[in-house]
């Protein structure tokens, strides 16, 4: 009996501590809690706000999560242009007779009878293509495959008409594709080794008629005897001659008389195969021969095509579609609008304003006629006596003015330092 009571009472002691201590376990886990909860409630009742730049700065300092970017379309290579042909391409610079074949089956038919002589008058055929684009021939796209533009006319299955090929250029520049085009080579050709032995048309039909004689570029001969190489390859392109109307297309009702439009004229033609294959033919012993395309035929350097005195806008707006006249203003490099038969211009000699012995076709500055060689006519002493000085003068008093006398596009830039080099010296006062 007595330990059973003992036995009670020792239980009963240690069920009250167990829950002491409990209670105060429990108190404890309350009162942190409260701590937990009460801090942050009384910290941001006391302190200021963040202001903004302290909230840019966390985020600057905020460990940025790693993101992963997707290439966007300026960072990704442009995709090829299948719709065009493009002989910059490295892999198209390979041997010229490794797509073209000299001569084409058709050279017959484009200069016939006496006219006609063996050339490339065509464009290469699908072999020569399917070897590198054979996806791109049978890609699935309607109408056709878009490489088909490159020859085709209306690029469908059916209609296998070829758009007519820039040689010979007469053809070619009479339709509407030489609007657009553009070129992707220059004629390599020395004017020095062509300046004494050269031809003198005495018939206009075929290559045949004409003779050979000597002729010199001298400074100071006579235009008719420093000349005749010169207008041998070299006419005015659609003369005004006698006719009274001197512009290409009508000029606009109430334009400016000052006001730039393109007069009849303006360019000089350039020999083509028909010319130069009266001495450089294939059976010949004069190289280059005419089937060595590579010789002449240069991929155009980027000075020659990227700087030139020629505004597309002006085309639009005046109406100009002759291929010629198009080819020769988008390589102007001086004078944009300058006039071949304007003017005083067909009584000067061809050495007035250009170097002839010097002109190197793939180089611009060779190719370019100096602001002195209008010195004659354009330069004075005073805005009252020359064109070039009244430009420059209103240019002074108007940054905005823009230059039109002689150029089309760079009339808009700042004067250039030889423009104001060529102005006369102010006299020293005595």
């Amino acid at each position: 009996m007595y330990q059973s009571c003992s036995f009670m009472h020792q239980h009963h002691t240690f069920s009250k501590r167990t829950m002491r201590h409990r209670a105060t376990a429990l108190a404890i886990f309350i009162l942190f809690a409260w701590l937990a909860f009460a801090s942050p409630r009384a910290g941001s009742s006391n302190a200021n706000p963040p202001t903004v730049e302290e909230l840019q700065q966390q985020k600057r300092t905020r460990t940025p999560r790693r993101r992963t970017t997707t290439p966007t379309a300026s960072s990704s290579p442009a995709k090829p242009n299948y719709s065009r042909f493009n002989h910059n391409t490295k892999a198209h610079q390979q041997e010229c007779n490794s797509c073209h074949k000299f001569p084409s089956a058709n050279w017959k038919e484009i200069r016939t009878g006496k006219d006609g002589f063996a050339d490339v008058t065509e464009y290469p055929q699908h072999p020569s293509c399917l070897k590198c684009h054979y996806d791109q021939f049978f890609a699935r796209e309607r109408p056709a495959p878009r490489i088909c533009s490159v020859c085709h006319v209306a690029i469908t299955p059916r209609d296998t008409v070829r758009k007519p090929f820039p040689n010979p250029p007469e053809i070619f520049n009479a339709s509407k594709w030489a609007e657009s085009f553009v070129s992707d080579f220059r004629i390599h050709f020395s004017h020095d080794t062509h300046i004494e032995l050269v031809g003198k048309l005495s018939s206009p039909n075929g290559p045949g008629g004409f003779r050979l004689e000597r002729a010199a570029f001298v400074q100071g001969q006579k235009a008719e005897d420093t000349d005749k190489s010169c207008n041998f390859c070299h006419q005015t392109y659609q003369p005004q001659g006698k006719s009274t109307e001197e512009f290409l297309t009508p000029r606009p009702k109430g334009l400016a008389d000052d006001a730039f439009w393109l007069k009849k004229g303006t360019f000089k033609t350039t020999p083509n195969h028909a010319t130069c294959f009266t001495c450089h033919n294939a059976d010949g012993d004069i190289k280059p021969a005419s089937n060595e395309c590579a010789t002449c035929h240069k991929l155009a350097p980027p000075e020659l095509t990227a700087h030139v005195d020629f505004d597309p806008k002006l085309v639009s707006v005046m109406g100009i579609t002759d291929g010629t006249i198009l080819s020769k203003w988008r390589r102007r490099l001086s004078a944009g609008t300058f006039r071949h038969e304007g003017g005083a211009h067909p009584d000067q000699s061809c050495v007035t304003c250009h170097k002839v012995s010097g002109m190197d076709t793939l180089n611009a500055k060779s190719l370019k006629v100096p602001v002195t060689a209008c010195d004659v006519c354009h330069i004075g002493e005073s805005a009252d006596e020359g064109a070039l000085n009244f430009e420059i003068e209103k240019r002074k008093t108007d940054p905005s003015f823009q230059c039109t006398k002689c150029h089309t596009s760079f009339g808009k830039e700042p004067i250039p330092e030889s423009h104001l080099d060529a102005l006369p010296k102010p006299k020293p006062k005595k």
